[in-house]
């Protein structure tokens, strides 16, 4: 490998005028290195880096501050484990909201449900759903439905006005620096309770089990402190370092283990199944140990 000097972030042009993006992970003292074929678009925004890549493993990329976004090539993974289960946990969901998201994958997911009235996107950098619409799959379609809404907010503070707003709240939050910094305030998650209605349900993205652990835990405990039900479960997504990544449910009436999946609505899934939902759950022990601590 030759020597790296900075440029664009997380990007590196080699002697031999290969492209790459290298995502530091200094928690796993490594770095993942994805081989980009072309650099489609890039640009600053008023509050990050934005580009889309075509690399050779995963196809089209979304990426913010150098760091990988969604695939087109797995993103279905993420956007159904996000979506499907609270959705079917939730017995008929009409009001959905989402903190982040503005590729528009969970929100595409969120609408094959047939009672859903309205789904919130809140982002706040307009420029990544204008730069998504462009690029990747989802965004365009999804943000002419008109049974959607694209509110250009900050989400901590957009969030503390909605009280008993939302039967569904997804917190599709990157990670904890820069503009999303904020979704990971303890105050943060006592905002999402009174967001939602008196049976509403919320998932959050909780990070890597191997080296966001603390994230997670935090994230777990916080919730344990406001809901009565509060389960973790866990996805592979081949993109993302590390391979193994959580999410975290939180609700105030339903449990996600003896929700009725004849409702989970996967005729188009990927990833998704009746059986792989009510698995997902398990945890490794490892992971068990981490949330006992």
């Amino acid at each position: 490998m030759t020597n790296r000097k900075p440029s664009l972030t997380g990007f590196q042009k080699e002697s031999n005028g290969e492209l790459w993006l290298w995502d530091d992970l200094p928690q796993l003292h490594m770095e993942a290195g994805y081989k980009v074929e072309a650099l489609l678009h890039y640009e600053r925004s008023a509050y990050q880096e934005i580009s889309i890549v075509e690399t050779k493993g995963f196809g089209r990329m979304f990426v913010l501050d150098g760091t990988p976004q969604v695939t087109t090539k797995d993103g279905f993974v993420y956007n159904e484990m996000i979506t499907h289960i609270p959705m079917v946990t939730h017995p008929a969901p009409r009001r959905i909201a989402m903190i982040g998201g503005g590729d528009c994958g969970p929100a595409s997911v969120a609408m094959k449900y047939d009672t859903v009235e309205q789904v919130e996107v809140v982002e706040i950098d307009e420029r990544v759903i204008e730069v998504c619409k462009v690029w990747m799959p989802n965004a365009a379609a999804v943000a002419s439905d008109n049974r959607v809404q694209m509110t250009y907010a900050d989400g901590y503070r957009w969030i503390q006005g909605r009280k008993k707003a939302f039967d569904v709240l997804l917190i599709d939050r990157s990670d904890p620096y820069g503009p999303a910094v904020s979704l990971y305030k303890p105050a943060f998650y006592q905002y999402v309770h009174d967001s939602l209605t008196n049976d509403g349900v919320v998932v959050i993205q909780s990070g890597s089990p191997c080296y966001n652990g603390n994230s997670l835990r935090n994230t777990v405990r916080s919730l344990k402190r406001i809901f009565p039900i509060v389960r973790t479960y866990l996805c592979c997504i081949p993109s993302f370092p590390g391979g193994i990544w959580s999410f975290t449910l939180a609700s105030k009436q339903y449990d996600p283990l003896i929700a009725d999946l004849s409702r989970l609505r996967t005729e188009d899934a990927k990833y998704m199944t009746p059986e792989l939902l009510r698995s997902c759950f398990v945890l490794p022990r490892y992971v068990q140990d981490l949330l006992s601590e």
